[in-house]
């Protein structure tokens, strides 16, 4: 039996610090901080090149164009990075929902080009 279901239909949007992207929490472990989250970047959206010190990522492309580093990639695609590994920018052209694990506590670390 799973622990925790959650629908995505019933997660309400939060907007982030960044215009044009918002996360849907389905998912969060409150002794270790992990969490499971919807993206969702309308199109023309930028989120800048970053890392996170702490946690590990995992990013699969539900619908829309993700754009990694200026390389395009549909749905059905699926990226790991390491915690404290540099990556994006992220952009996209259509809009894109991606379906995003953090594998401990989320910081948000801008890095320069």
């Amino acid at each position: 039996m799973y622990q925790h279901i959650a629908r995505l239909s019933d997660t309400p949007a939060q907007k982030v610090e960044i215009p044009g992207v918002t996360m849907r929490t389905l998912w969060m472990h409150s002794d270790t901080g992990a969490f499971t989250v919807v993206t969702e970047m309308a199109p023309g959206a930028r989120i800048p090149r970053h890392r996170h010190s702490h946690a590990d990522e995992t990013v699969y492309v539900l619908d829309g164009d993700f754009v990694e580093d200026g390389k395009s990639h549909g749905p059905g695609t699926y990226f790991v990075g390491a915690a404290d590994t540099a990556h994006g920018p992220h952009t996209t052209t259509r809009g894109c929902k991606l379906l995003t694990h953090f594998s401990g506590p989320l910081d948000f670390l801008i890095v320069e080009m």
